[in-house]
Parts: structure tokens; sequence; C-alpha cells
């Protein structure tokens, strides 16, 4: 089974790191240990000189169980501290003087495989085996071993042993079912488990029908339903055995049974309590819904279980943030700072944060501590300079944005915003300069290559811009953007309108309910002297894009064709509300005085005309 020899490997480990018991010689009495209890070292580390008559100097046994002492609780000390290489010269070392210790070698042999030395940890566990054939934590462990090393047979006679001695080990015979499914011997193991059910020496019969269903979910979608009868009556005999709750409802997820997924789960939770490994699946469950104030529930449950886990911390911020609870949000993420005053994640979300809070000063703050190599130091920057330009400090943004170029000049993102702030200053010159590098620097970069064209527009140049969207077009033919900005150029110089319109259509296909895609299309129509048809589409753009000026206008241009002079009066009356363009705005007027003009000429037209 997946996984689950490695688990074995962890838990039998942990069997052996108790603080007990090795003895004052190989067939003497054992003592429990522990770190606070231990006798002192001796004063005098050299053994005793015993000589007289009748007398040879031998090495006192007092000496040499008092020194097995002090090494071992070294050992155990810096096995605690994490100091495992030292450790291990400790366990030796009490081996030295207590070298038929079983228990100080299976803790030498645990020490091995925090190390990752599996084949010295099986030597250990051999000789532990060989010194006392009877010892099943010793045989727990070497099976372990072998199993995590995929040495099937070997583990097997390990675990069949104990059984031998211990028929009611549940481990031992857990273990052994296992390695049938490890092995693929799905249908053995299933009858080996099923055995269990009957043992009337075997006290876990539930955890019999775990692993029954285990065997069979991992045989595939044919054996689910088998999988799920198991599982079921592990439930059965064992409500409240968390680990076939969390697999049944693995299961019911993996049929499409959502449903009863969690109300399994909400139940067993209801009745039993809280658990970790269910409120992880649960707040997953929630996430994928996007019923985040279920999830916000989930989630504060494993945050209780796992307080160090920053990155739950920050999805129960991010909740919050999208929930729009933002001074809570703020405040968890301030915690979370406390704990990880390094995290760039944190700072961008404080920031952001404090950015919805309209409190730009701490926002800025925030943003600013995030450095150049930070995978978020691109969007702080941009929101630090967005954030410049709104408070009317364009020259700051303008600062901040071309500081961080010279400091990292690999994020195209810098490049689009910097060219977005030239726009508004009206630096197309500059700007196109700019982007023309940035283009060279990153010439896949579709965006990039597209605003360099709208630049050529700025500066009058037409050539240059379709010559331009025709490339954003070559490397992305669905670019959506490029599609419109073409087809309204076209438009605008009165050319290739079939092409334009085509291009236009495209548009329309990938962004139906785009304002400015309508606005071309119907000021293509209007082009073409289509006028009824270029009202259907520039109408509907409006509808879009009420606050739009140059759609207002585009729809009173048509109305004006159309002699429906009071609506094209409307039109260019709020396209001159909205217009904070100065050339603009006087062109909308003499638009506006040139309407009632050509209305009082259309009227003195004699009727016979």
């Amino acid at each position: 089974m997946k996984n689950l020899q490695n688990a074995l490997v962890l838990l039998l480990t942990a069997l052996s790191t108790g603080c007990s018991t090795f003895g004052q010689s190989s067939g003497g009495s054992y003592r429990d240990w522990n770190l606070t209890n231990h006798s002192p070292a001796p004063k005098v580390m050299s053994p005793p000189d015993y000589s007289g008559e009748g007398k040879s100097p031998i090495l006192d046994s007092t000496y040499m169980s008092s020194q097995a002492d002090y090494h071992f609780t070294m050992g155990e000390s810096l096995s605690y501290a994490g100091q495992n290489p030292k450790a291990i010269e400790e366990f030796k070392t009490t081996l030295i003087y207590d070298p038929k210790s079983v228990h100080v070698r299976l803790r030498l042999a645990a020490e091995y495989v925090r190390m990752g030395l599996v084949t010295e940890a099986i030597e250990q566990g051999e000789i532990a085996v060989d010194m006392a054939p009877e010892s099943i934590e010793a045989r727990m462990l070497l099976g372990g071993l072998y199993s995590g090393l995929k040495l099937f047979e070997q583990a097997r006679e390990q675990f069949a042993a104990i059984l031998t001695v211990a028929p009611s080990h549940s481990e031992a015979a857990i273990y052994l079912g296992a390695l049938m499914a490890e092995e693929r011997k799905y249908d053995e193991a299933v009858a080996h488990f099923e055995s269990l059910t009957q043992n009337t020496k075997f006290k876990e019969v539930e955890r019999a029908y775990y692993y029954i269903g285990r065997v069979r979910a991992e045989q595939g979608a044919a054996r689910y339903k088998e999988a799920e009868r198991a599982l079921s009556k592990a439930l059965e005999v064992k409500p409240e055995y968390p680990e076939a709750a969390i697999a049944l409802a693995m299961l019911l997820r993996a049929q499409g049974k959502e449903s009863q997924m969690e109300t399994l789960l909400r139940t067993y939770q209801e009745k039993f309590g809280s658990e970790r490994e269910m409120a992880r699946q649960l707040s997953h469950y929630y996430l994928e819904k996007e019923n985040f104030e279920k999830a916000l529930e989930q989630l504060e449950i494993l945050d209780g279980f796992e307080r160090d886990n920053l990155n739950i911390k920050i999805q129960i911020a991010l909740i919050m943030i999208e929930g729009k609870r933002f001074e809570q949000a703020a405040q968890r993420l301030e915690d979370v700072l406390l704990q990880a005053p390094e995290s760039d994640k944190v700072r961008y979300y404080l920031g952001a944060v404090y950015e919805e809070l309209k409190r730009s000063d701490l926002a800025i703050l925030h943003y600013k501590k995030i450095r150049p190599g930070s995978s978020y130091f691109g969007e702080a920057v941009v929101h630090t300079a967005h954030l410049l330009k709104n408070a009317n400090r364009m020259p700051a943004a303008l600062e901040v944005i071309e500081k961080a170029v010279q400091e990292q000049d690999d994020i195209p993102s810098l490049y689009a915003y910097w060219a977005t702030l030239l726009d508004e200053e009206k630096s197309y010159r500059k700007a196109a300069e700019m982007l023309a590098g940035a283009v060279e620097k990153f010439p896949t970069n579709t965006q990039l290559r597209f605003f360099l064209g709208t630049m050529h527009d700025r500066l009058g140049d037409s050539v240059g811009t379709i010559s331009h969207m025709n490339k954003v077009l070559e490397q992305d033919q669905d670019h959506v953007q490029a599609l419109n900005y073409l087809a309204y150029t076209y438009a605008e110089l009165g050319q290739n309108l079939d092409e334009a319109y085509e291009l236009a259509q495209r548009a329309l296909t990938l962004q139906p309910a785009d304002g400015y895609i309508l606005d071309t299309v119907g000021w293509i129509h209007f082009k073409r002297g289509e006028t009824d048809q270029a009202i259907k589409y520039l109408e509907a753009a409006h509808k879009y894009k009420p606050d739009e000026s140059i759609i207002a206008e585009h729809l009173g241009d048509v109305y004006l064709r159309h002699q429906m002079w009071q609506k094209a009066q409307k039109m260019y009356q709020r396209a001159a509300a909205l217009e904070n363009d100065r050339d603009k705005n006087r062109k909308l007027q003499e638009k506006i005085v040139n309407l009632d003009a050509q209305r009082e000429q259309v009227s003195r037209v004699p009727a016979s005309q």
C-alpha cells in the first residue's frame, strides 16, 4: 500500500526511542531511565585498581554500569537536541561498557534511521534479534526496516515470528497483511484481514475492516463498492475511528458523492470532536466550492492543531479579505508577521489589506520592505506606484518604477506599468523608447509589444501601430486587444474596412460583452455607411460603457448622420461632461454648436426639395 511501509518505519523507529532500560549486565535486572532521574557520572573516570593476594586487577561491574549509564544519558540528551551524529557516538560508547544491551542497540538503530543510514540500522537490528530472539520490539523494528527496503520476505519472517510467540499481537498481524498489499497480493491481503475479523484473540477488528477497505480502494474503481462496505463496517464496529471515517470520506468523494462525504465528516466532528485531517479535507472541499465561511471554520480548527503553520494563518486571512473583513484580516496578518518578520508573502498581503482600508501610508510601508529578488517584488512596486499616482504624486510614482527596473530588470510588468504612467503624462516618445528596449529584452511578451504599438498611435505613426499590432497577432492570433486596436486603426484611417470588420468580429467572438469592441464594430459600420447597424452596435457599446467619452461621441455622430438631433445633442453633451482632455472637450463643444447650425439649415430646405 502506498507509503504504508515508510510510515511503518517511522512508527517502529518511535517504538525504540523510549528512555528506559538497559541492564547492568547482559543477564541482569533492567531499570527504567529518563533524563531527570539518572545517576550522576562518577568523579573518577578511570577504573579502580584492585590488587592484593589472591586477586587480579579487574574492572568493577559498578564502574562499568555507571559508565554505560552516563554515556546512554548523554546519547539521549544529544538525540533530544537533534544532534544525531553525536548521539550515535555516545550510544556506540555505551555498547563498549554494555555490549549485550538489546535496548541500546535499538536506540542506536533508531538514530541511524534518522540519519538515513538504513544499512547500519539493519545491522544493529539483526544483532539485537540474534541476542534476544524473544524481543518483540527488536523484531518489529527489524521488520519495519526490511519492509522499508522492500525486503518483503525478510520482513514477513520477523512479523510471523512475533505472532508465533504472541498470537494476539495486533501490530504484527496488521503489518503482515500490509506487506501482502505492498507486494500487490491484494486477494491474499484481504483474506488475511478477513481471517483477523474472525479471530477471537484479535481485539482490533475495526482495523482489519479498515485495511480491507484500503486494499480494495487501491485496486481501483471496480472495487470501490467493496471498499465502501468494509470501511462502513469498520465505523460500525468503532464509530469514533477517525482513519476509517477519513478513508471512507475520500472514497465517497472519488465516486462523486460529495454531499455524503461532507455529511460523514461533519457528523463525525459533531459526535466525536475535531480531528486534524478531517478539518484539512473539509477546508479543501469548501475552498473548491468557494464556500468561504465554512472553509474558514475548518481552517480555524486546523490552526488549533498546527499553530506553527503560517500557510493556514495566511489562508484564514485571505478568506477574511474575500469576505471584505479587512480589519480582521489585517490583525491576523500582523500577528503572522510577528512570527515571520522576513515573509514577503505576508507583507504583500498586508499591503493589499491596508490598500483596501484606504490606509495608503501603511500599504506603501509594507510594499517597500519587499526587496528585489522576491517573487512579490514586481507586484509590490506596481501597487506602490499606483498608490502614489492616485495621491497626485506622479513624480514619486515614476521614480519608484524607474528605480525598481534598475534594481531588477527582468520583470515585464514593471515596464508595462511604467508605460501607463508615461502615457498619462503624455510622455509618448519616452514611453516608446523605453518599450522598444523592453520588447527587445522580452521578444515573446505580446503585451509589451501591444503597448509599444499604442505609443506609436499616440505619436501619429499609424504605420508603426499597424506593424506592431500585426506582430502581436503573429505571436498570438487571439490577442483580443490587438485585434480590436488594429480594426479600430483601420476604421479611423478609412482603409481595409473589410479586414477591419473581420478582425473586430474575431475579437467580439472572444469577448462578446466588451463595450470597446462593440464600439469598434459600430464605428466600422458607420464608416461603411451602414448607419442602422452602426446605431445597433454603438447603443450596445454605450450600455456596457456609459462613462466612456469616445463611445458617447461616436453614438452622437451616428445619431447626427440619421438627423436624430436631440439624441445626438444629448450624446455630445454627455461626452463633453466625461472628457477631461481640454483639446478633445473643445472639439466636442464645437460639434454641439455645429449641430444646432446643421439642424437649422435642414429646417430651411423648401418642402419641394
